[in-house]
């Protein structure tokens, strides 16, 4: 039976790898062999099923040998029968598909896994939010229709923690009611938009199995608002659509056989996409085509943002949203017809195009969430869960290309990322990250509704309400756009993280989008033939462009350029060479072929000259001007000035100067300090200080305490910079002898981060980064789960290893939580290691 078991394990291992042609013994550490953390998802999900045996990825990760993992089979399939004998059957009266759910956890899809480990990590939850405005609603009514509904869909009990779900139960679930009707029209105002504000940004208990709340607010003369939050790592906004239309049929009576979705559960399509053979070739051809692209993929949108970690209040959302009417509708279907493009795409376009106007390259990449339905089954379309698929979208607009050449190339290009959207976008972001040495997002989604139809049905409205307010957010989404048709109009909403852009930008930014569509509607089937460079020079938005002041250039530019004085024009031109709005970084380029900057025309080039300075003006009209390209921060997709971090550090109470500069080699990004100390600091101690007023992407990677900071000057070219800390030491260094010896605890956790990220022990240290060595949060939780395994109730998070990050680090938080014996627990686990 073992030697059959390894041969088993053995030809899974070589189809999921593909590694056909490599011979693997049992002792081998499959890491080697190519084995990566989604391959472990992949192969123990597979072993469960075949085996009927509940198995942990964790216990997978940490012993990567085919002989190791036939011991783990094997012991847990031996306790199977026992465990499966002691379960109770369930009550009768409940649905039938709860007769057939597995008693294990099962592993969530990638983007619930991407939702979950968001929210572990950025505290911000995947969530949609509505709130429906109606009459004559009967409250007993009601209720029935939504315990009919929790009985039909599964997945609205779903429990979702530690990166797997189960259902395991169906509670008997109330709608919460509040009565307004005996308050003024002045106090119902301000309790419903406290309300609204506290339920736009809530998190629902999941792990508890509360993934949809449903609230109502009853008001004077029979009217009422319902409140509608569901939590996206189980019920997609398409899958939302589903839950709200079944509870208005049910709230009417209907009886439709497509309602019957006994035995056709989200899990069960989770197992059939798994088990699809056909499916898990076409993935890993998709996957072969997504890494041939890692080169072409352009990077994030470079907009004014302000960087994280630095934001006033991360969580906070807000939304804009303008509704075209039908008969705007109809004239834009009617235009896009005739050119022979989709309202989509010329929507998708012109937003690009807005975009562009406010970053600083006219290359980037947008995120585009598609729900994608296997055809498993003929009722899958009226199935609850989460369907997303995300895709990547590289854009370069080109000034010259007319908007109907932008419009068909761009519908062509996301013709072709769907076409491979099997292998999803999230693993796209970590192999970009991976091949690009630096966390990539793509914080900046489109997505589009259309093909939906009419969002919500007359039905619903005349039951449930008209829709009144909806707003979604989700980790790691700073700007959501949605187009969808609503009530033969044709609805734009913007879903913004409040506080990551600059003053004013966003709100610049959707007026120009909607102008932009009115124009189209204005002017008709002629601006399709018009430039992208044309179409922004009379799309300007005047009221963002700042009001230019005198402003004392740099004297090398006097040096370049003797002819400028204080008042030579000058202009902060986009890669579409049109001026910058506020905040936005450009290019600094000059004219002296006039001495009245409103007497030159923008749109002749030739005027202006370029000055190779980088600069853009704020919303007061005032120039910041950076002549080396060390005073820039390049991370994480965000442009972040470093007098930024300088202000930061300064806050420190013992700082008494600093000077913080950039060094670029090759494709990391360095950060260095030089500091000016009232009172000496150890490496420990300063770190400790950066780690209150930085977050860690921005925490200086070397420091140089010097005794007078003048002779470093605000710029320095990169050769100066070199050359001048060579005659100092790192403060790093300088210490490095009072530094304490590796503990035996911190030996472990380095042991165990380097086993599950699948470094070389000997190249593994304690001060190593856990995500820049190239962990993800999928293998965080491997790590959770092999420390918690060792380390009983120490309780160690996710969130624990994002904030912690190396394994001196996660030791000290040990030996916090378990001051008692996480030294002892260490001491006995490298003595079994070591064999002793």
């Amino acid at each position: 039976m073992t030697m059959q078991l390894q041969q088993e394990i053995t030809a899974d291992i070589h189809h999921v790898l593909q590694i056909d042609s490599i011979q693997i013994q049992p002792e081998d550490n499959l890491i080697e062999h190519g084995l990566h953390s989604l391959a472990i998802m992949q192969l123990v999900d597979h072993f469960e099923k075949k085996y009927n045996t509940a198995l942990s990825y964790a216990d997978f990760a940490m012993s990567p040998t085919v002989h190791d993992w036939q011991s783990l089979i094997q012991e847990n399939t031996k306790s199977v029968d026992a465990v499966q004998s002691e379960q109770p059957k369930q009550n009768s009266i409940l649905p039938a598909w709860l007769d057939t759910l597995p008693t294990q956890t099962v592993a969530l899809s990638d983007m619930q896994y991407a939702y979950w480990a968001g929210r572990e990590t950025e505290g911000v939850s995947a969530h949609l939010y509505m709130e429906f405005e109606g009459t004559d609603l009967n409250l007993e009514q009601l209720q029935c229709a939504f315990e009919q509904l929790i009985q039909r869909h599964p997945m609205l009990s779903a429990s979702i923690r530690d990166g797997q779900q189960i259902i395991q139960s169906v509670d008997h679930q109330e709608i919460q009611i509040e009565d307004l009707t005996q308050l003024d029209s002045t106090a119902i105002e301000e309790h419903l938009k406290a309300k609204r504000k506290r339920l736009s940004h809530q998190q629902l208990d999941i792990a508890k199995g509360q993934v949809l709340d449903v609230q109502l607010t009853l008001l004077p003369e029979h009217r009422h608002i319902l409140h509608i939050d569901s939590d996206m790592s189980a019920i997609d906004p398409q899958s939302f659509l589903v839950v709200v239309e079944d509870l208005s049929a049910l709230y009417q009576g209907e009886e439709r056989a497509d309602l019957n979705l006994d035995g056709i559960g989200y899990f069960n399509y989770l197992a059939q996409r798994r088990h699809d053979v056909n499916l898990q070739e076409k993935i890993q051809q998709d996957q072969q085509w997504w890494q041939s692209q890692l080169d072409a993929i352009a990077p994030a949108p470079l907009l004014p943002v302000i960087a994280e970690g630095l934001r006033q209040d991360p969580h906070q959302f807000e939304r804009l949203i303008h509704i075209f009417n039908a008969d705007e509708r109809a004239r834009l279907q009617s235009l896009a017809q005739t050119q022979g493009v989709s309202v989509g795409s010329l929507c998708l376009s012109l937003f690009a195009q807005t975009i562009a106007n406010w970053a600083s390259q006219p290359e980037f990449r947008l995120n585009l969430p598609a729900f994608i339905r296997e055809p498993y089954g003929q009722n899958i379309e009226h199935v609850v869960g989460d369907f997303t698929q995300i895709s990547l979208l590289s854009l370069k607009l080109n000034p010259a290309e007319t908007l109907l050449e932008t419009t068909k190339r761009i519908e062509h290009d996301v013709n072709q990322i769907h076409e491979h959207y099997r292998y999803g976008g999230i693993h796209v972001l970590r192999d970009l990250s991976k091949h690009r040495q630096q966390l990539e997002i793509s914080p900046i989604v489109f997505t589009s509704a259309l093909d939906e139809g009419e969002i919500f049905s007359e039905q619903l409205q005349r039951t449930l309400g008209q829709p009144v307010w909806c707003i979604s957010q989700g980790p790691k989404v700073d700007l959501d756009v949605q187009i969808a048709y609503f009530n033969q109009g044709l609805a734009v909403n913007w879903d913004i993280r409040s506080h990551a852009f600059k003053p004013n930008v966003i709100q610049g930014m959707f007026d120009h989008y909607i102008q932009s569509i009115q124009h189209v509607l204005t002017v008709g089937s002629s601006v399709l033939t018009q430039s992208l460079n044309a179409l922004s020079q009379q799309l300007a938005p005047h009221n963002q462009q700042p009001k230019q002041v005198k402003v004392q250039l740099p004297a090398p530019l006097f040096a370049k350029f003797p002819q400028t004085n204080a008042n030579t024009p000058y202009r902060v031109v986009n890669g579409l060479d049109t001026d910058c709005p506020a905040w936005v970084l450009g290019r600094l380029v000059l004219s002296f072929d006039h001495s009245n900057a409103h007497t030159t025309d923008p749109s002749n080039q030739s005027e202006w000259i370029e000055t190779g300075i980088q600069a853009y003006s704020d919303d007061q009209g005032r120039l910041h001007l950076f002549e080396q390209s060390h005073q820039l921060i390049l991370k994480n997709g965000q442009c972040i000035e470093v007098k930024n971090i300088e202000d930061q550090i300064a806050q420190l109470s013992f700082i008494k100067q600093v000077k913080v500069y950039t060094h670029q080699d090759q494709s990391k990004t360095t950060i260095v300090a030089v500091l000016n100390l009232h009172q000496k600091q150890s490496s420990a101690d300063l770190l400790k200080a950066y780690a209150e007023v930085l977050p860690a992407y921005l925490i200086p990677d070397h420091n140089y305490v010097v005794d007078e900071i003048q002779s470093f000057t605000a710029t320095l070219s990169s050769e100066q910079l070199n050359g001048l800390l060579t005659k100092y030491e790192p403060l790093e260094q300088s210490d490095a002898s009072q530094l304490e010896e590796t503990t035996v605890l911190e030996k472990v956790v380095t042991l165990m981060m380097a086993k599950i990220i699948g470094i070389p022990q000997s190249q593994a240290n304690s001060h190593l980064d856990f995500f820049d060595e190239g962990g993800d949060s999928l293998l965080a939780t491997h790590l959770v789960a092999a420390l918690n395994q060792y380390f009983q109730n120490a309780d160690i998070s996710v969130v624990d290893i994002f904030t912690q990050r190396n394994a001196k680090n996660i030791a000290a938080l040990l030996e916090q939580k378990l001051p008692d014996t996480a030294q002892r627990i260490a001491e006995v686990f490298m003595q079994v290691i070591e064999g002793k």
